[in-house]
């Protein structure tokens, strides 16, 4: 047995009072002569001894309350076999875990200030000489430094929450690298954390005996708390002017249903929309803010709420481009009526750019440039330039293909195979007709709100069998139910495939206003505007559509603050590619500059993972590490507001304090019955 504080077994030495009194008492027995009293005095003698030793008694049960009472403010523990500390000089590893969940509260008021009241307690309870790495979720340089006592006292209270969270492995590893360089003789690792379950990845914890580990949990009580978590635009290109419609979804991770909340909509400092929304509790809800689009270039946002105290996940930036020119590429000239009607499509709206060339004047640059690349007709695709078009399809851009007059296409179902998309196969020169358009689809949902029921359609005479794929879509059918225009995805990029070639020869398409709609969708529905916000906390590259590369002049990254920093990118297969790992840098919109022009807009926000309550218990958390055999672990209750917190109960062992108090009150008890008994 040993004593959490030990310096109360001096109070030991009141013992002596109570004694002193029963000796030194000032109460004297005198003797007074009777007549006759002989026959009383055996009654006499045997009083006065019962008396004597009914005191005794007293005085042991006084003394022992007291020894009692000592004791339990002693704190003795009872160890466990096995924890027994290593004794001389320790070195102890403080995680503090400082991402944003640590803002929640409960009964003893903010997690992370109790977590950091917790681990300066530990500090200050060690001898001078020991040593002390803090460590928090942003892995900085100087905290894989052995601090001592008064540095790492200012270290914890300078701890303060932040966009990082990190898999409690990576922090065990880094706890580790600092702690066997150091020459001390006993080592251990403490965590002080609310235990987020994504972050609690026992499956790549090990077992080192020599290296034990304490978890301290810090966990926030039921209360309120909405987060933004995410935000996207119902169609992927942003035009000005048009009527834009942007989903946000809010999750309620408080016990209460919410109504009437306000939702706010800012672009470019100014309010844009304004909703409210109501959530049922633990659930999440998808509202809708309509508006209409700014003029063109980049542009930055933001929605937001009020909702206290944890306020991180409360206002999400949002950064966006209204495209200026969508640049479509045509690659013709075996079809001349198909290259008159596409050339005619694309002239008609000022929206677009577009260049026409055939198989030999083909730039390879304006390849990768284009938006979308139209391929009408070619009886030929050289390896190249399929190649080419792989890769820009792959890296975001669109392609929409329409085959020959005559066979052969092997060279397009080449291209197309690469790009898992609808392959040709027989050719049919039989007349059939087109069936209706289907409104449910969203390539056409925005373009036709209502068609008649006897709507003109072209008819076909010419057509490939299309040879569809998993997860493609039909645009487009004929009567019969075979697959007239097929959509498919690839990699980042779209393709379309149309079964007939573009000519009067084969069909009535390019007379009908369905192909120029078709067309025109296709381009507008080309150029993605990018992710409208990347998450902090992980390197990543940010794409910047249409960007050119910065040249020597180089880019600028502009933040909050008006804090400006050398910005690195590179050429990647989606274009120029902004670079953000290792960067310290704070949610909000950052302008990519180069001299006194903004080029994009990029919106920074914080991980909305630390807005989740899937905490894993205490007890949920003892039985996994039950399971898995990982005896190096140990887990608190949760300390109690206000409790201090001593490096003692790292070793564990059965606290007996309570048990002391009980003592001490049966031995008052106990003196009570003596003194009313005594006659």
């Amino acid at each position: 047995m040993t004593f959490l504080n030990p310096s109360f077994l001096w109070a030991l030495g009141a013992l002596a009072i109570p004694v002193l009194i029963h000796l030194f008492q000032l109460r004297r027995f005198k003797r007074i002569d009777f007549t006759h009293v002989r026959l009383l005095e055996e009654v006499t003698r045997r009083t006065r001894s019962m008396r004597k030793v009914r005191h005794w008694a007293v005085l042991a049960a006084r003394c022992a309350a007291l020894a009692a009472l000592v004791l339990a403010f002693a704190q003795p523990v009872l160890r466990r076999p096995g924890t027994t500390s290593v004794p001389g000089r320790q070195a102890v590893s403080l995680y503090v875990d400082d991402s944003y969940s640590m803002d929640g509260q409960n009964a003893g008021g903010r997690l992370l200030d109790q977590a950091r009241k917790a681990a300066g307690d530990i500090v200050n309870a060690q001898a001078a000489t020991d040593r002390f790495q803090v460590l928090t979720n942003r892995y900085e340089a100087r905290q894989q430094m052995l601090l001592g006592r008064d540095d790492a006292v200012e270290a914890v209270s300078r701890v303060e929450t932040g966009p990082y969270a990190r898999p409690l492995s990576q922090v065990l590893a880094r706890q580790r690298e600092a702690l066997v360089r150091g020459e001390e003789q006993g080592r251990r690792r403490i965590l002080f954390t609310d235990l987020q379950r994504h972050n609690v990845d026992l499956d790549a914890w090990t077992n080192d005996s020599l290296l034990p580990v304490l978890i301290v949990p810090f966990q926030p009580g039921d209360a309120t708390d909405l987060s933004i978590d995410s935000a996207w635009f119902e169609g992927p290109v942003r035009r000005a002017g048009r009527q834009e419609a942007l989903h946000v979804r809010i999750t309620n991770h408080g016990p209460a249903d919410l109504s009437s909340i306000p939702l706010r909509l800012t672009v470019d400092g100014a309010v844009r929309a304004m909703g409210t929304f109501g959530v049922r509790a633990a659930s999440a809800v998808d509202t809708v803010l309509r508006f209409a689009q700014v003029g063109r270039g980049p542009h930055h946002g933001e929605l937001s709420i009020q909702d206290p105290p944890i306020v991180f996940d409360d206002v999400l930036p949002i950064a966006y481009t209204v495209v200026d020119q969508v640049r479509v590429l045509v690659i013709g000239g075996a079809l001349a009526d198909g290259d008159q009607a596409l050339r005619a499509v694309f002239a008609s709206d000022s929206s677009y750019k577009a260049t026409f060339a055939d198989l030999r004047t083909v730039d390879p640059g304006s390849v990768a440039e284009a938006d979308l690349v139209v391929v009408n007709g070619n009886t030929a695709l050289p390896g190249g330039l399929a190649e080419q078009i792989r890769a820009r399809v792959e890296a975001g851009g669109s392609l929409a293909l329409f085959p020959p007059f005559d066979p052969p296409v092997a060279d397009h179902n080449g291209l197309l195979a690469g790009l898992g998309a609808a392959t040709f196969g027989a050719r049919d020169t039989s007349s059939i007709a087109m069936d209706r358009i289907d409104l449910d689809l969203p390539f056409h949902r925005e373009v036709f709100t209502h068609l008649p029921r006897n709507v003109d359609l072209p008819a076909v005479r010419v057509r490939y069998a299309l040879q569809p794929v998993h997860g493609a879509t039909a645009l487009l059918r004929t009567v019969d139910g075979k697959p007239f225009l097929s959509l498919s995805a690839a990699g980042e990029g779209r393709v379309l495939v149309g079964a007939s070639p573009l000519t009067a020869a084969a069909g009535g398409l390019i007379r009908h206003a369905l192909f120029v709609t078709t067309l025109l969708r296709m381009a507008e529905t080309s150029r993605s505007s990018g992710p409208l916000y990347q998450v902090l906390g992980a390197e990543h590259q940010v794409p910047l559509p249409g960007v050119p590369p910065a040249g020597e002049v180089g880019f600028t990254l502009r933040g909050p603050g008006g804090r400006d920093r050398v910005a690195e990118t590179r050429r990647g297969p989606a274009g120029t590619e902004l670079m953000l790992g290792g960067d310290d840098l704070e949610a909000g919109a950052y302008a990519v500059t180069r001299g006194a022009d903004t080029v994009a807009m990029v919106a920074l926000v914080n991980d909305r993972a630390e807005a989740s309550r899937d905490l894993m218990s205490v007890e949920e958390l003892r039985e996994q590490l039950a399971q898995r055999g990982l005896t190096a672990y140990r887990v608190l209750d949760a300390p109690q507001a206000g409790a201090t917190l001593s490096l003692n109960e790292v070793d564990g062992g059965t606290k007996l304090w309570p048990w002391f108090i009980v003592l001490a009150l049966l031995f008052l008890a106990i003196e009570t019955i003596l003194i009313r008994t005594t006659p």
